[in-house]
């Protein structure tokens, strides 16, 4: 990629920033975009000083709306409607996000999946691009794992309602059967484990809910809008959805059979791993969510020993001996 399609990409990625309510200063921008690589697999940094350019560009040449918050400590929209105005100017960057919406638009359920595949479909329709073509997009298929039916009517309201931050009124089903209703402020939905959520806040408070989206019987548009929180938005990249408990001090003696996969996720997980004389592996697990441990140590069947804590290694030991029972 060019200086010039750098910049481009990095005042995109700053305006995505403002648009999140993330509040980014050129500063921690600069620090962020060490998160990302480049297509060359490098590090997309940059200099505080050169974020400082861009945002004097977006205010100077694009006409951006930007204002500083000092409560907040740093930038946002003045107009949160305001659009960077992009040119094409190099072919692998459209083709690229292309590439990426059509991975995404594979976990989606319609109607939202086909309004992302026709958005594509029009946009390789208008740009010759020697990255691929129509055909050959439709050949990038994406293992969603879906594993939960969603209506499809309820999920295009529920996700207009977050993308044009409208609370909704909710029917909900949980596990037991019983029906509820809810006022509720969809602040961000999420794809975990093959079925989508929906947390945000009880309406006109803070008090946080998680929706399972399949679970939802019923939904129609509150009318009222709300304000995106910075914060539980951060508390959930750091915690995860769930916000379960993590538990430090797993250690695990894992079979040579299944080495080379521990490997594979060492850069997503980064437990601390020791290669045995026979292949094995020990490895020291990163704080976890206990009960995720257990479903992983028993899908492997015997692979993996619990050599630490002993109050998991009891735990494994009584439900095989479950399994064993009811399978005699």
């Amino acid at each position: 990629m060019d200086k010039k399609s750098e910049q481009w990409m990095r005042k995109l990625k700053f305006i995505s920033e403002l648009k999140k309510n993330n509040y980014p200063t050129a500063e921690t921008f600069a620090k962020k975009l060490c998160m990302f690589e480049d297509e060359d697999g490098q590090p997309f940094g940059c200099s505080a000083r050169t974020v400082a350019r861009d945002i004097r560009e977006l205010v100077e040449v694009h006409k951006a709306p930007l204002e500083y918050d000092p409560h907040s400590c740093g930038y946002y929209l003045s107009d949160p409607s305001w659009n960077l105005d992009c040119p094409v100017f190099e072919d692998d960057f459209v083709s690229m996000a292309v590439l990426g919406t059509r991975l995404a638009a594979d976990i989606l359920p319609d109607p939202v999946k086909k309004s992302v595949d026709d958005a594509i479909s029009i946009t390789l329709a208008n740009e010759c691009s020697d990255f691929f073509d129509s055909a050959m997009i439709d050949t990038i298929l994406c293992a969603s794992g879906i594993k939960a039916s969603i209506d499809p009517a309820t999920f295009e309201k529920l996700f207009e309602a977050w993308r044009r931050q409208q609370m909704v009124i909710l029917t909900y089903k949980n596990p037991k059967g019983e029906v509820s209703e809810h006022k509720f402020e969809p602040h961000l939905i999420a794809f975990h484990k093959g079925a989508w959520y929906a947390k945000g806040y009880k309406y006109g408070t803070k008090d946080v809910r998680l929706y399972a989206v399949q679970r939802i019987v019923g939904l129609h548009n509150g009318g009222d809008c709300f304000e995106p929180d910075k914060k539980l938005l951060e508390d959930t990249r750091k915690k995860g959805l769930f916000n379960y408990e993590k538990v430090s001090g797993i250690k695990l003696h894992c079979d040579a059979s299944i080495a080379l996969y521990i490997y594979e996720q060492q850069k997503v997980f980064k437990s601390r791993i020791g290669r045995q004389a026979d292949d094995s592996l020990i490895v020291n697990l990163n704080p976890a969510i206990e009960h995720e441990v257990i479903r992983w140590i028993l899908a492997e069947a015997g692979r993996i020993q619990v050599l630490d804590l002993k109050s998991l290694r009891k735990k494994i030991a009584e439900a095989g001996r479950n399994i064993m029972e009811s399978n005699c």
